[in-house]
């Protein structure tokens, strides 16, 4: 019989006219469905949509026969939908007959429509035998095989409109889901921290027909999941590889489906399913066991993880939510899908879940006020059960039951307790809180939060003291528990009051919150105030008027404790009470979304900038929130344009400075990057779910209106004026820019501008000239304003000849008529020529040494000016010697530089001379004497004078030394305590050698007698310097240098070197002499000292050593390895370990050794004569060594926040197989390597937990 929900051959014949457009575009998808469900046929090619109009046939296929309703061959399809349906077949028929290739295919015309007389066009065509074959396939063919294609046939039905109620496609079942919700939830999302299920999934697919178990939180989940999978890419409707799939929810339906031949997936989504039925017509079943129901068999099973918040967060994002919003609704979408979809409904009204009309409802209620709790602290515990009424126990079972479930209510990782969705479990339990129990939540609330940090007024030695003795502290509640309060305060406070109830709640919102605050203003000290910080966001959102008017009362005043706890606010990040300030200005940036707030919260944030200049050196800065808030180009409020502007004005009433500050901040201009303000966690009245576009008109208003303001306050300084120049871009409108061209002009014409304002305008214009004259880029300057630029520069030019020239003389200064990114060459050349007639002007002008003065304190490239001066014949050292008793640090630079190039151009006479004027001061003379060159015949002037020359090797600026006289070099700085500098000299010195070919006079004992003084000689480069000691001991060995002095400094520079360099003659004297291996154990263990070192100095060296070695004994410097040498060094250290008194810990430390010994040639590890090796010694101690070594990994880690045990797991496993491999020949052995398995799986378990902790944060 047929049923009576699915589409006949009427009804696609009405489909082809009454919807013609529809018919056209996705008959053609009938016909592919068809094709891939039906059995024997392969190769389908069908376009569709825009496909139809492509050339070539409309569709392609092979078929073995199986299916009588297509013949056996090489099928090619041509399809019509028209009315005229016999002149649409000849004239496709004709196109296709006339090709040379066709009499091996079979010609198909397929229509929706009836034929009356096909059998006549039918036989003509037959007799004609230009093709294998022709058929026709119209309506009433189409119906009989939909018939034996279930799902193909539920699909059309639907997408005619029909509802068949006893199944239904994947795809129907997707878009009645995906279109409830706003915004619709993308498939992505589905998959998202699932790929690796999707592919095992697809995988299972692909082989012969099975039943497939998937165990998922939720089945509608878990049936998105599924679809996501299938489709791939939502824009491509056309993957053939995946049969189609459809939902059975009877078992009626499932009889006629499961029976027809074909290749789909089936879901039931009911009991007792006959699946072999199914396998043999060659469908696939998919169960979905969710938390409701237990898996009983999990053959070809898959576990469906929760989404990654991480992907969910940036997928969201792209939907147009905000960013915070996404992070929280991607959390809850990880603790409860069933509760997010719900957040997301566009449904009004949504039925109470179970669990809010149970016995435990009102239970529940009472810990909505909560939120959340740690289980593992009794004071949370007793909080808890005192709030509710009953006892802990009572309280956790309910917990256990509701966490259960699809759709639980409350989720629990680790020992942390919390609600899935907040919002929806007080939405649902609201009206059960009584009197009772409002009272005790504010109790609690006020405890709670203000509770003491039992650290507060301690030394640091103290906190360190009690964090190590935590039985000393006193026993307080859980941060999860007062975050929990505090958000459950901002929820409540958010709700609408439109009954009594509700009514009640806000105002015991109102009073907590005000209490708290008022507590923190009376509290002299400002320690309220930091013990509240990470809470006032949440209680700016729960009383608003409250905090608003609290602040800008303690803003106003002149001392309050809100300033105190500002100024004093500190950063100590492990002992302190949270930082302040950064709260605080979350709180008010929450406040400024809505317009009630605004005002108030941008005059709070003006005060907070005007007040505290210092805040700057912070991460968080009021000035920065003000950006945030206020920006044109993104909104951070609801407030209009207009009302910012209107802000803008009422920041620079309150601090003059503040506003303009603000103003260019706000400039448009490229590059603008703001951090967004902090938003509302559960007003979205106050803050819009999706983020609103900043329209073209509003910020063509918002940018015109920043121009407007400049020019209506009047009050410009001359440090306004040179950002107003700075500020002429292309993000300002071009008739703005022409107001501040005009602007400008009148002003110079007017006159009355001091020399000081007319320099920073006239440098202002020239430096945006220069940019903009050689680009033709988007962000360039049309050629009209450069010109308007240029004009104005020559009427802003200052009087003052070295404020003309000082730019000259920056690093890159930019010149109007020459590029260096067009012609670099001539840049350079014209920059010089440019520069050194700037210099020749300015020496020939009156008051030349006072001008060059001036030139030198301004200039940005001191050293390359100093340079050009020293070349300059006209200019005397004397004229210029007072510079190096200068405090201006540019002048300092600019004579050392003139010191560098005068003493490396001019003969040694010039010093000479120099150092016999009696003019010469003290300190000139050192300045003097620390640019002299490193030269023999400098250094003979120098020897006339025993304080000259032990000044200069004390004070010397050091470059190559002669590679003739590089040991008299190196003593005379090693005898000034320079034994660092010369080993940094030293380095290039031998580098230079090499390059050039050259010998040094350098020895062995020379470099080795160097290192070592320097071991004794403090600097404040030494951290700096591991990689001049490393080439110092390369060049030792390359010198043949004995291999145990190397091994020696190998040992004394370990701590500097041991990240970059690996210690070659110590891991060689190591691996083959066990004598210095022990020694280095009695100094960790035994209290033994070291290189005449104190004890403390000489334990860091040697257990930086033991810890750091990667060696191993019997492995050669060819990477062999020898059994033999192993067996006898391990034999030897324990000897010497025993007269040490030290046997326990030598056992212990000689199995890390062998913990790092090499693998096997296949990979795997211990070798075998380890595992002997093992088994022999059969000690504790070793094994704890040996395990202990493996398990290394475990003290360090870098990982993604979400990501888990996965490290590991991994190294988990490849101990296991190891074992594995190695328990034929040694089951000691391989326990150890599955007792280090274990110990990482443990600490994977730990990972997880806290990855999961984080990724479902509330």
């Amino acid at each position: 019989m047929q049923n009576p929900e699915l589409v006949t051959a009427d009804d696609l014949v009405s489909w082809a006219d009454n919807d013609a457009r529809d018919a056209q575009e996705n008959f053609p998808r009938l016909v592919r469905r068809l094709l891939q469900e039906t059995p024997g046929v392969s190769g389908v090619s069908v376009r569709a949509g825009n496909g139809v109009s492509q050339p070539g046939y409309d569709g392609a296929a092979q078929s073995d026969g199986t299916a009588s309703v297509l013949p056996r061959g090489s099928l090619v399809f041509e399809f019509g939908t028209s009315e005229n349906v016999q002149k649409k077949a000849s004239e496709d028929y004709r196109k296709r007959a006339v090709n040379a290739d066709v009499c091996g295919s079979v010609f198909i015309f397929a229509t929706p429509r009836r034929w009356g007389n096909k059998d006549k066009w039918l036989a003509k065509r037959r007799n004609e035998n230009k093709f294998a074959g022709v058929w026709v396939l119209d309506a009433d063919d189409l119906e009989g095989w939909l018939e034996v294609s279930s799902t193909t046939h539920h699909w059309i039905s639907e997408h005619l409109g029909r509802q068949p109620g006893d199944a239904q496609t994947l795809e129907c079942w997707w878009q009645n889901f995906h279109n409830a919700t706003q915004p619709k939830l993308p498939l992505g999302m589905f998959v998202a921290g699932r790929e690796e299920t999707r592919e095992n999934f697809l995988k299972v697919l692909d082989e012969n027909p099975q039943t497939v178990t998937i165990q998922a939180d939720w089945c509608k989940d878990c049936l998105a999941f599924m679809h996501a999978s299938i489709v791939g890419d939502p824009d491509d409707h056309s993957n053939n590889s995946v049969p189609p799939a459809i939902i059975v929810k009877s078992a009626a339906a499932w009889n006629r489906i499961a029976r027809q031949a074909g290749t789909c997936i089936l879901i039931p989504l009911f009991e007792d399913v006959d699946e072999q039925v199914a396998h043999e017509n060659g469908h696939h079943v998919i169960r979905i066991v969710d938390r409701e129901r237990v898996a009983l068999k999990m053959k070809n099973g898959l576990r469906l993880p929760r989404v990654s918040r991480f992907d969910v967060t940036k997928i969201l994002n792209g939907c147009g939510i905000n960013s915070r919003k996404s992070y929280h609704l991607a959390g809850l979408a990880r603790r409860n899908m069933p509760s997010f979809v719900r957040i997301l409904t566009q449904n009004v009204s949504i039925q109470k879940p179970v669990w809010a009309t149970s016995v435990g409802a009102p239970i529940l209620a009472g810990l909505a006020l909560v939120g959340a709790w740690d289980s593992s602290n009794p004071k949370d515990t007793q909080a808890i059960a005192a709030l509710v009424g009953d006892d802990y126990k009572t309280v956790a079972t309910l917990c256990e039951r509701l966490s259960e479930g699809s759709d639980p209510v409350m989720s629990r990782v680790g020992s942390t307790w919390r609600f899935s969705s907040l919002e929806e479990a007080f939405l649902c339990l609201s009206s059960r809180i009584g009197d009772t129990v409002r009272e005790k939540w504010k109790q609690l609330a006020l405890e709670a939060l203000l509770e003491a940090n039992p650290t507060y007024g301690l030394t640091q030695v103290e906190k360190v003291a009690l964090c190590f003795n935590r039985q000393d502290l006193p026993l307080q509640y859980s941060e999860e528990l007062k975050s929990g309060i505090a958000r459950s305060l901002a929820m409540v406070g958010a709700i609408e009051a439109d009954d009594a109830q509700s009514r009640k709640l806000k105002d015991v919102v109102t009073s907590i919150v005000r209490e708290l605050l008022n507590q923190a203003e009376t509290d002299e000290t400002g320690r309220v105030w930091n013990l509240l910080a990470p809470r006032l966001p949440s209680l700016a959102e729960a009383a608003p008027r409250q905090f608003i008017d609290i602040v800008m009362d303690s803003l106003e005043q002149g001392e309050s404790s809100l300033l105190r706890a500002l100024n004093e606010d500190k950063d100590d990040l492990f002992f302190g009470d949270p930082s302040f300030h950064p709260h605080l200005l979350w709180a008010l940036e929450v406040l400024a979304w809505p317009e009630e707030y605004f005002s108030d919260s941008v005059e709070c944030l003006a005060r907070l900038a005007a007040q505290q200049p210092e805040s700057r050196r912070r991460g968080n800065r009021p000035d920065e929130s003000l950006v945030a808030v206020l920006c044109g180009w993104s909104n951070g409020t609801t407030a209009s344009h207009e009302n910012r502007l209107k802000a803008i004005d009422d920041v620079k009433k309150v601090s003059p400075a503040t506003g303009w500050d603000l103003l260019f901040r706000l400039w448009p201009k490229s590059g603008l990057v703001i951090t967004p303000p902090a938003t509302p966690r559960y007003r979205e009245d106050w803050c819009p779910l999706t983020d609103a576009p900043v329209l073209w008109s509003e910020w063509d208003e918002f940018r015109h209106g920043l121009v407007e303001l400049a020019f209506s306050w009047q009050d410009f300084a001359p440090s306004h004026l040179e950002q107003l120049v700075r500020g002429i871009t292309v993000g300002l409108l071009p008739e703005d820019r022409i107001r501040i061209f005009d602007y400008l002009e009148r002003l110079v014409i007017r006159g009355n501008i001091d020399e000081n304002c007319r320099y920073l305008v006239w440098r202002a214009l020239r430096a945006l000239a220069a940019r903009h004259s050689h680009h033709r880029n988007n962000w360039s300057l049309p050629e009209k304003d450069i010109e308007r630029l240029v004009s104005l520069i020559d009427e802003w030019q200052p009087a003052s000849l070295v404020l003309r020239y000082v730019y000259l003389f920056n690093h890159d200064p930019g010149l109007l008529d020459c590029a260096l990114h067009i012609d670099s060459e001539r840049y350079e050349q014209t920059l010089e020529e440019r520069r050194k007639g700037a210099l020749s002007e300015i020496l020939a002008a009156p008051q030349a040494i006072g001008n060059l003065t001036l030139l030198a304190s301004e200039a940005g490239d001191s050293w390359r000016l100093g340079e050009m001066l020293a070349g300059l014949s006209q200019l005397e050292f004397w004229d210029i010697a007072q510079w190096i008793d200068s405090e201006n640090e540019k002048l300092a630079t600019v004579m050392d530089a003139y010191l560098y190039r005068a003493l490396n151009l001019r003969s040694v006479s010039w010093l000479k001379d120099v150092l016999d004027d009696s003019r010469l001061t003290a300190s000139q003379r050192t300045a003097v004497l620390r640019w002299v060159p490193v030269r023999q015949d400098f250094w003979e002037i120098l020897r006339c004078n025993r304080e000259d020359e032990d000044v200069y090797w004390r004070t010397v600026k050091l470059h190559v030394l002669p590679p003739e006289n590089m040991r008299y070099a190196i003593a005379r700085l090693v005898a000034c305590g320079r034994a660092w500098d010369a080993i940094d000299v030293v380095s290039l010195s031998i580098y230079a050698a090499k390059r050039d070919g050259v010998a040094t006079d350098l020895t062995v004992d020379v470099l080795i007698g160097l290192l070592h003084v320097a071991c004794t000689q403090k600097s404040d480069q030494v951290s700096s310097l591991y990689y001049q000691v490393g080439k110092l001991l390369d060049y030792l060995v390359e010198m043949k240098a004995d291999v145990g002095d190397v091994a020696k400094l190998e040992l004394l520079f370990y701590p500097l070197l041991g990240r970059y360099r690996e210690p070659v003659a110590l891991n060689q004297i190591l691996a083959t002499d066990t004598t210095l291996f022990v020694k280095l154990v009695e100094v960790v263990r035994g209290g033994e000292t070291l290189f005449e070192l104190d004890q403390g100095a000489a334990f860091v060296l040697a257990n930086t050593v033991v810890d750091g070695w990667r060696g191993c004994p019997g492995l050669t410097t060819d990477g062999t390895f020898d059994a033999s040498s192993m067996w006898q060094w391990v034999e030897s250290a324990r000897i010497m370990f025993a007269k040490a008194g030290l046997s326990e810990v030598g056992d212990f430390y000689l199995g890390k050794v062998l913990g790092r010994s090499p693998k096997c040639a296949d990979g795997a590890w211990p070798l075998p004569a380890v595992c002997d090796l093992i088994d022999e010694i059969n000690d504790a101690h070793f094994d704890e060594g040996f395990v202990a070594e493996m398990c290394r990994a475990l003290s360090t880690s870098i990982r993604d926040i979400y990501e888990g045990g996965r490290q590991e797991r991994e190294i988990a496993q490849r101990y296991r197989t190891w074992s594995e491999q190695i328990r034929p020949r040694s089951r000691h052995t391989a326990r150890l390597l599955k007792q280090a398995a274990e110990m990482y799986e443990k600490r994977a378990e730990h990972e997880d937990e806290q990855a999961e902790l984080r990724e479902e944060e509330l």
